[in-house]
């Protein structure tokens, strides 16, 4: 059963009464002029990792205040999930928010999927962490009453539960841990989580570039930057999720078709898309490279959720755009962008070399080359007939 419908079953127990109002603020979507961009994948969950990206790329100092300048970091989504550090990660990223705007600078923190996923309950990937995190003095006297409402509520569907309740307990302890409660209370519509992802953007145009967490389909009808995040930002703090942008494969924090899809599908809609929204290029997370930015569909998009967290190895790049030049910060090594001067191969070739040798990407490398050498080995000698 859905927290949800326990709530309202619990509301004089556990939470706030009523359903608070939804947050359907705006947030500015398009920023020109912006001489200095950071911009970075998926955290899931991981502060250690998130901190030395803010720190290789001189955006805070040694108390881990604001110093980026005039700079725009903008973090693709996904911040939360499969790591036990997001809440920390999120109340750094709040403070960071106010400082950099104080200084000229933005962060951009975009809403993903999985941000989404503990709105609407989909609790499926929160790290035992995230819950431990959140416990209190009073975490077990509230989960108590909590797995009493359960119980109840289970047994008024169910009369034959009741016949062996201890069972039924344990069962309920193991479902909702400490610190369930205190995380739903956070995550649930209306309460601090819930609002302050909602306050953000789902998509935004940095001078030629569009950011967005999941892809934008090309194959659809085009809307207004403004219109997409403010259908996002309307279904998300609703009370009850529904079929909608935010949870359809082919909306923007689900879509993967840039990421998959080969160049006959995907290339001809996409630079009418591109054209449409007046970029030249898209960035995109959600989908884990091998550990290193690439660019695909002619360099059109750029892939940049290389799994930092080390729920998927711990891998640690990002993109720096200054001056209009893309360079990739490889694990705290400026690297040019792989393009028309730096071939994909020798790009790949220099990135995993700063990499640890059992590393993701190294493996990744190492079968291209191989497979490289197996081809020139059946290459015939001379010429064709």
């Amino acid at each position: 059963m859905s927290f949800l419908s326990i709530r309202t079953l619990a509301i004089g127990l556990l939470l706030t009464s009523g359903l608070l109002a939804a947050c359907t603020s705006t947030a500015k979507d398009v920023f020109k002029g912006v001489d200095r961009i950071v911009a970075v994948g998926d955290l899931h969950g991981d502060y250690d990792q998130y901190i030395e990206v803010l720190t290789t790329n001189g955006l805070v100092d040694e108390q881990l205040r604001w110093q980026g300048g005039k700079t725009h970091f903008v973090q693709l989504g996904d911040v939360v999930d499969r790591g036990p550090d997001s809440l920390r990660i999120i109340r750094h990223l709040m403070k960071l928010e106010k400082e950099a705007r104080k200084k000229g600078g933005r962060v951009h923190v975009l809403i993903g999927n999985h941000e989404v996923m503990n709105i609407q309950n989909d609790l499926r990937y929160v790290h035992p962490g995230e819950y431990s995190a959140l416990i209190a003095k009073n975490s077990d006297a509230v989960r108590a009453r909590y797995i009493e409402a359960v119980y109840k509520h289970r047994i008024s569907i169910d009369p034959a539960l009741a016949t062996n309740p201890d069972l039924v307990m344990d069962g309920l302890k193991k479902e909702f841990p400490l610190g369930y409660v205190e995380h739903r209370t956070l995550w649930e519509p209306g309460q601090e989580m819930a609002k302050w992802v909602a306050s953000h953007n789902t998509v935004i145009r940095i001078n030629d570039s569009l950011f967005v967490h999941g892809g934008m389909n090309p194959h659809g009808e085009y809307q207004k930057l403004s219109k997409i995040n403010r259908l996002v930002r309307k279904q998300i703090s609703a009370s009850f999720a529904g079929a909608g942008i935010s949870n359809s494969p082919d909306g923007p924090l689900w879509y993967r078709g840039l990421a998959k899809n080969g160049a006959d599908v995907e290339l001809a809609p996409l630079l009418k898309m591109l054209e449409f929204y007046e970029v030249s290029r898209i960035f995109i997370a959600h989908t884990p490279t091998q550990g290193a930015i690439l660019t695909r569909l002619d360099g059109k998009v750029i892939m940049i959720d290389v799994g930092i967290s080390k729920h998927y190895g711990g891998s640690l790049a990002n993109v720096v755009i200054e001056d209009g030049v893309l360079q990739v910060m490889h694990r705290g090594t400026l690297v040019p962008f792989p393009g028309n001067d730096l071939p994909l191969q020798e790009y790949l070739e220099i990135v995993s070399e700063l990499e640890p040798a059992d590393s993701r990407l190294r493996r990744y490398v190492n079968l291209l080359d191989n497979q490289v050498s197996r081809e020139k080995e059946i290459l015939p000698s001379g010429g064709a007939n």
